[in-house]
């Protein structure tokens, strides 16, 4: 009995070996399938052209080489993750798009942003599109970054110091539009018919809504917090 347990472990053994090694040495890729789900922004195109000239018909593929196009992939700015497999000479990916986490307006093109920052697509004109950001400073608000267009480090700090501070204060009884320069930000509340300015800093923003809870309610008018501890300019 002792002796068929040693056996059929010994079996065992050799069979993970054997399949260790036949799933890990190349294989020939003669078909490439590649199934899309999540966004429907149609970016399918930039995928599948991207796979494809990285693995072609009649290559051999190993596991180090799947490994590797898998990190390319998700160093698309369309893609969010992926996962790869080869199966009777067939090479299948499977992706999940990325999907826009905010826009930028800049010189009449709405541009829609992952969460990390990169550029997925440019529309003409103003999206309807929430959050969205109007960018209004003297140089462009995009550097390239491995090889893609991704919205400046500054300004994505200043937008997720907003957004954090849009969410969690109470100060706001408005949503405001959101103007940005490379030196701040400015809250335009249409309602209320006011204009914030506010520098990059957290300490402009707690003055502002230091301020607003001091006094009560706010007056129509242009309230400017960069330069000095409270400034306010142009109440009416």
């Amino acid at each position: 009995m002792k002796r068929l347990a040693v056996l059929a472990l010994l079996l065992l053994l050799i069979f993970l070996a054997f399949y260790r090694g036949y799933a890990t040495a190349p294989q020939v890729v003669d078909r490439v399938e590649i199934e899309i789900r999540g966004s429907k922004s149609g970016w399918k195109s930039e995928i599948t052209q991207y796979v494809l000239n990285l693995v072609k018909p009649g290559e051999s593929v190993d596991m180090e080489e799947l490994t590797y196009l898998k990190e390319k992939l998700e160093s698309l700015p369309w893609v969010e993750t992926c996962s790869l497999s080869i199966s009777s000479r067939t090479l299948t990916v499977k992706v999940v798009e990325a999907k826009p986490a905010l826009a930028l307006f800049f010189d009449g093109y709405t541009y829609l942003l992952n969460k990390k920052g990169y550029v997925l697509e440019r529309l003409e004109g103003v999206a309807n599109f929430s959050p969205i950001y109007y960018y209004k400073g003297k140089s462009s608000p995009f550097v390239v970054e491995n090889d893609f267009v991704k919205i400046k480090h500054v300004l994505k700090t200043q937008i997720e110091l907003i957004s954090r501070k849009l969410q969690t204060s109470a100060a706001f009884g408005e949503k405001p539009e959101v103007t940005l320069t490379e030196a701040g930000a400015g809250l335009i509340f249409k309602s209320s018919r006011m204009i914030v300015y506010l520098d990059n800093s957290e300490n402009a923003w707690n003055n502002f809504i230091g301020f607003k809870e001091a006094i009560g309610r706010l007056q129509p008018g242009v309230y400017d917090f960069r330069f000095y501890d409270m400034l306010v300019r142009g109440a009416k």
